[in-house]
């Protein structure tokens, strides 16, 4: 008699949700579950219910209350056994048991998704986790779990508003942190600093971690071109947190930033302190650009190579990015290139600049993107995300890879992937223009993909002096996604690579890459770029020259480099550090080395 007593009311309350009257289901489902203090369901819906009429942090308490009376705590133990063990195709079998027990139990949702994404299977896991967060809204993990598949599977619009949702839900500093880095990696620059502006007390109140808010807001007003706003921040990051390496990085990586005596000082002193391999590394890469300034190449290259061997992942070869350029060169043939999407009218035209890292990408970028039809965006993560889709489609699909598919992707599917990486980058175009700018340097990898699904996008290679590219790149602290960099000799490696296949493309697809060296564009901007346009197809404008005008973002580390007049400072700079550049000139082949030679400044 209880348990259908029981079952009525939660029909009842949750009609009354589903009719958008869930104040009442509230008022019914507290009483029941003071009646049946163990009803498991009666906590979950009324948590629910909490959620719809906006009290938010009791929604969170009911919902983790109800924890406690989960009636099927053995079973996901014994879920969390098989995990530890390595057994997921049995956890995933108990964790659908506790489905067909109990539906949208959160913890087997939990599961079965993780199990998903782990396998790369994001949009599996978003599958399962959507209807399980609108019936159970102020779970938390599952709500992170949501925001990562989001993330994961290159809907960056979807991962923003479910990570905004969480700090709703848990407003500490992890939620904070992790709203506030998929803004800054998604150009989302005015909510950043709403958000930073909001930040709770108990965050404010932390010197360290308000000195990471303080730093995030500095480097979003770099990026805007604020130049004494964002030193201001950086100073009041290293001010509540004097040993925050990261803000003295942020310093030296404006390339211009003149370090006071003071300034140099505490950074002696912070280098004797008894830092992490980490923060050391950091501070070692500043310590070598305040020593460049100073103009003691010697010092300067002893402190570079000491931050790049800190700095260098344990283990790492190039060996992996040379295997990968080769398969790809072999995958690519013209057959597989023949088929491709087909044109889709009224769609705006993405123009993808490839390149080394520090080969001049950005300088092109800001000149393209002073043009009347031209947007310049961002590094979009989204072609590598459509390029992972693909993957796991023809898996799914052929039972092969990507490269081994390349000729049995209907043009109808490639379509749909190129749609889909409008779609998907639609979060990074502000403006209406006709055409915009992908600026990813390693995209060049991507070129044939490009070819295949996008046939009316504009591709230029950005390329520059290998000695000069190398050093720069050697330079240059990356927070990731540049393994190679930390070593001469894989700088040169990785060149070579990127060289073979860029003459890949042009042997396979003749005339559809543009290749700029960056030294010719700053000698004769004016005559380059309208080579550039032409290969575009749209009229010179003579506004591009004065790019160092625009209040565009730039989310790269030539912000401040971009935002002052074609100079030849950074040609041939490496000649003043060659006795220490060695091994970069051997590990490069001599016939490119040969080709720039005419171009050292």
């Amino acid at each position: 008699m209880e348990q259908a007593s029981t079952q009525r009311l939660l029909s009842q309350a949750n009609t009354q949700i589903n009719n958008g009257q869930s104040a009442e289901a509230a008022k019914l489902l507290y009483t029941l579950v003071r009646q049946y203090p163990q009803c498991y369901e009666g906590w979950l819906l009324f948590s629910r219910s909490l959620f719809e009429v906006g009290h938010i942090q009791e929604a969170v308490q009911i919902a983790q209350h109800a924890e406690q009376v989960d009636p099927l705590q053995r079973q996901f133990q014994q879920i969390q056994r098989c995990m530890q063990q390595g057994k997921l195709d049995d956890a995933a079998q108990l964790a659908k048991q506790m489905l067909g027990e109990q539906p949208h139990h959160p913890k087997a949702c939990f599961t079965l998704a993780s199990i998903a994404l782990a396998d790369q299977q994001p949009e599996q896991s978003i599958e399962l986790l959507v209807p399980a967060v609108k019936e159970l809204p102020a779970n938390i993990t599952l709500r992170k779990l949501l925001s990562d598949s989001y993330v994961r599977a290159g809907h960056y619009a979807l991962a923003i508003n479910a990570a905004e949702c969480l700090t709703r839900l848990d407003p500490g500093f992890e939620s904070l942190w992790n709203l506030l880095l998929l803004y800054f990696k998604y150009g989302q620059y005015n909510e950043l600093l709403a958000a930073c502006e909001q930040a709770p007390d108990q965050v404010t109140r932390d010197c360290s971690k308000q000195s990471q808010i303080e730093l995030i807001q500095g480097q979003v007003l770099r990026i805007l071109g604020r130049r004494e706003d964002s030193i201001r921040y950086i100073k009041a990051s290293l001010q509540s947190n004097p040993q925050n390496t990261d803000a003295w990085w942020a310093l030296a990586d404006f390339k211009n930033y003149t370090f006071s005596e003071a300034e140099r000082e505490q950074l002696a002193r912070l280098q004797k302190a008894g830092l992490s391999a980490h923060s050391r590394c950091r501070a070692l890469f500043t310590a070598a650009k305040v020593s460049e300034q100073d103009g003691d190449s010697t010092l300067t290259m002893a402190l570079y190579n000491q931050a790049n061997t800190l700095k260098a992942p344990h283990g790492f070869t190039p060996q992996g990015i040379c295997k990968d350029l080769t398969a790809i060169r072999h995958a690519y043939t013209p057959a597989a290139l023949a088929g491709q999407a087909e044109s889709t009218i009224n769609q705006a035209t993405p123009i993808f600049i490839v390149g080394l890292p520090r080969s001049g990408t950005t300088l092109l970028e800001q000149m393209l993107a002073s043009h009347s039809q031209i947007e310049g965006t961002l590094e979009q993560p989204t072609l590598a995300a459509i390029e992972r889709r693909m993957q796991r489609y023809v898996r799914s699909h052929y039972q092969k890879n990507l490269n081994d598919s390349l000729e049995l992707i209907s043009a109808r599917d490639l379509t749909s992937f190129g749609r889909a990486y409008i779609e998907q980058g639609r979060l990074f175009r502000q403006q209406h223009c006709a055409f915009f700018i992908d600026k990813q340097p390693f995209n060049f990898r991507h070129t044939g993909l490009i070819h295949k699904i996008l046939p009316k996008a504009v591709i230029i290679d950005m390329r520059r002096n290998p000695m000069d590219c190398g050093w720069s790149l050697f330079k240059q602290y990356f927070q990731s996604g540049v393994d190679f960099s930390y070593r001469l000799d894989h700088i040169g490696t990785v060149y070579n690579a990127y060289v073979d296949l860029m003459m890949h493309w042009q042997n396979v697809l003749p005339e559809r890459v543009l290749t700029v060296n960056y030294e010719e564009l700053v000698a004769a901007p004016e005559q380059q770029l309208k080579r550039v346009f032409q290969h575009i197809g749209l009229n010179y404008e003579p506004g591009c020259l004065a790019y160092y005008n625009s209040d565009r973002a730039v989310h790269t580390a030539s912000s401040e480099q971009v935002r002052e007049p074609v100079n030849r400072n950074g040609i041939g700079a490496w000649r003043e550090f060659e006795s220490g550049l060695d091994a970069l000139k051997r590990s490069l082949r001599p016939d490119i080395l040969e080709k720039y030679r005419l171009f050292d400044g």
